[in-house]
């Protein structure tokens, strides 16, 4: 069998680096961490003076078991309450993230369809602002760069329209006419309506 027909093993890839955003991640690393620690924290704290108000008050046996079950009750409502603050911080960091993926993505649908996006920055608290200034500079290098091409094609018109006298030269100079003027429309072209609801 040739080298050429046998199947390819997929490589393993290693992640070395974990920290990539150092700054994104250790802020929400340790909100996490805090809100974690401060949930357990408080449960532990209100379980044992629930149990130690048991113990001082000369407590019975029946007394004691009543004040398990007290902390067992304060453990389950913590704990509920715990993945409710969990659930609405992970919707606020979703929703910092979420947001400019959203806005990026329809921006790549804007390039896709062969216009440049009127970008608009971020929001004040959203996150992956790096991440989007070096996507909002790509676009702009793009651009500019599809200006300095539309720019060219109308001199090259303009030198090469007075000699055109065959008709092949002419086809050839439509042609130019025809991508300069694709080439302008995607610079000066309206963007979706889409992009603009976007908060």
């Amino acid at each position: 069998m040739s080298a050429d027909t046998q199947p390819s093993t997929p490589s393993h890839v290693v992640r070395r680096k974990y920290l990539l955003d150092t700054g994104f991640q250790l802020r929400y690393m340790l909100r996490l961490a805090a809100l974690g620690g401060g949930g357990v924290m408080l449960v532990g704290v209100l379980a044992y003076r629930a149990h130690r108000a048991a113990v001082e008050g000369g407590a019975s046996p029946e007394a004691l078991a009543v004040g398990g079950e007290t902390m067992l009750w304060l453990t389950g409502l913590g704990a509920l309450l715990f993945a409710g603050l969990m659930a609405l911080f992970g919707l606020v960091l979703t929703h910092r993230v979420a947001g400019p993926v959203h806005v990026m993505s329809l921006y790549i649908a804007t390039l896709a369809a062969g216009r440049y996006p009127r970008m608009r920055p971020l929001r004040k608290k959203d996150e992956l602002r790096g991440f989007f200034d070096r996507f909002s500079e790509a676009v702009d290098r793009i651009r500019e760069r599809e200006t300095e091409e539309v720019r060219l094609l109308s001199e090259v018109i303009e030198t090469l329209q007075p000699l055109a006298t065959t008709q092949e030269t002419q086809a050839a100079l439509s042609i130019l006419g025809s991508l300069r003027a694709r080439k302008r429309q995607a610079i000066e072209g309206p963007t979706s309506g889409a992009l603009k609801s976007v908060a």
